[in-house]
């Protein structure tokens, strides 16, 4: 018995790290595995991504992203898994009674990487011996659905940030339509109502709760309150909230909405390359109103403020072709947001040459303070970068541009965009720019920056 007992343990432990070394290549892979030197001519304005997304390709094993596809709420809160690549994304921007500022991220993204699997490698893997004697776990650690999890806190002085990992078949990371739950881990939000008719797309996902811990975290295993992952009271979530941890952040926020879901591009068919070779499915929720707590370092405050929220899923964006992107959602004085992105991608002039600059698409969509958006085209928007900042995090040092000029003549807007402190870069196995900015201009106000491929 002591026998089989050992080498059940051993077995799965195998699987656990072979699984743990997948997801480290597919992260690698993700990143921005090379450095990006600068040649000592380059001006502003003129700094490229270098490759995000590695040499990981798209395949036509994939559902495709095809024009005249209409994004449907609620139905596409859910997760498609036969997409390549999915993330649901929360920011916020916080502030307490007395002037206190942050900044907060959580997203949970899904990779597919059993499509892709060439035939005779899944035979190999159904067939070995080791597989056969624990089939049960190895069909869930072998699921081709896997999960990774960010969260990141930007406070005046300090910059917290924690990354997760998770197999979709062993039951720590998924997505519920109904109610509406993102889990990995202790990391939930979830949804107060349980069933949700067709059409109610904000009720489906809101009112909700958000919960989370996270920095310098010694366990990661589901956090249950009798038994269960706790239901969407405000008393409850402060209870897991208040749980003893190792984690120097904790958070429970309450969240509600106070306009409608924005669906990006061509009723949520998203372009980001004029030839739309590369696109995606996105919607957004820009109208996000937060109240909880924050417990930093174990001192507990109440924050207020806005969030946005953002659901986009593809089989096109995992490609060599796609270097990055710059990318801003912002809350405006007057009520109104907006998002505006560049992308940057390699060209078949790019491919054939040896100059470093990528083609650049860009596009915007104003969103008024009652819901109405308008699709700002390439032509009409232009964001600039104005100044860089050095990232000496990692191996080498980085160039990353982290202050932007965002023009929309037409709608009148002229910002300057700025980060909220130095030091928001989150150096992982997947590395990026992620955090808080502030803006000042034809408008003020403020939002959150994504740099990636840097």
């Amino acid at each position: 018995m002591a026998d089989h007992l050992g080498s059940d343990n051993t077995t799965f432990l195998r699987f656990k790290a072979n699984m743990f070394l997948v997801l480290v290549a597919i992260c690698f892979t993700l990143s921005a595995c090379t450095e990006n030197p600068k040649d000592e001519n380059e001006t502003l304005g003129t700094s490229t991504p270098n490759g995000f997304f590695g040499n990981m390709q798209s395949s036509d094993a994939f559902t495709p992203v095809k024009r005249g596809y209409t994004v449907e709420l609620p139905r596409d809160h859910k997760s498609h898994p036969d997409f390549q690549l999915e993330w649901w994304y929360l920011t916020f921007v916080l502030s307490t009674e007395d002037g206190q500022e942050f900044g907060l991220q959580y997203t949970l993204f899904r990779f597919n990487t059993e499509l892709d699997a060439p035939p005779s490698v899944k035979a190999n893997a159904e067939n070995s011996a080791e597989v056969n004697a624990n089939s049960h776990i190895a069909k869930n650690w072998s699921n081709g659905q896997q999960w990774m999890g960010h969260a990141s806190l930007h406070t005046a002085e300090q910059h917290y940030f924690e990354e997760r990992f998770a197999s979709g078949g062993v039951g720590n990371a998924y997505v519920n339509q109904q109610p509406f739950t993102t889990v990995i881990d202790d990391w939930v939000w979830k949804a107060a109502q349980a069933e949700v008719q067709t059409g109610a797309e904000s009720k489906a996902m809101f009112p909700s709760v958000l919960t989370f811990a996270f920095g310098q975290s010694s366990t990661h295993h589901p956090v249950k309150i009798n038994g269960k992952i706790p239901a969407t009271s405000a008393d409850r979530l402060l209870e897991l909230n208040d749980a003893p941890s190792a984690s120097a952040v904790k958070v429970a926020l309450n969240l509600n909405t106070s306009g409608p879901f924005i669906k990006q591009g061509d009723n949520g068919y998203s372009k980001k390359t004029q030839d739309e070779r590369l696109r995606s499915y996105y919607y957004s929720q820009p109208f996000i109103n937060a109240e909880g707590t924050l417990n930093i370092e174990g001192n507990s405050v109440k924050v207020t403020g806005k969030g946005w929220f953002d659901h986009e899923w593809t089989s096109h964006l995992a490609n060599s072709e796609a270097m990055g992107w710059d990318w801003f959602s912002l809350h405006l004085d007057d009520g109104s947001k907006l998002m505006a992105f560049r992308m940057h991608a390699m060209n078949e002039n790019m491919k054939n040459s040896k100059s470093k600059h990528s083609e650049i698409f860009t596009t915007a969509s104003y969103i008024a303070e009652n819901g109405t958006k308008e699709t700002i085209d390439q032509a009409k928007v232009s964001i600039m970068p104005t100044a860089y900042e050095t990232i000496n995090e990692g191996e080498s040092p980085r160039s990353v541009p982290t202050a932007w000029r965002i023009q929309i003549p037409e709608k009148d807007i002229d910002l300057s965009i700025r980060p909220f402190k130095e030091s928001q870069w989150n150096n992982s196995l997947f590395p990026y720019y992620e955090g808080r900015v502030e803006i000042k201009g034809s408008h003020s106000g403020s939002g959150f920056m994504e740099l990636t491929g840097y």
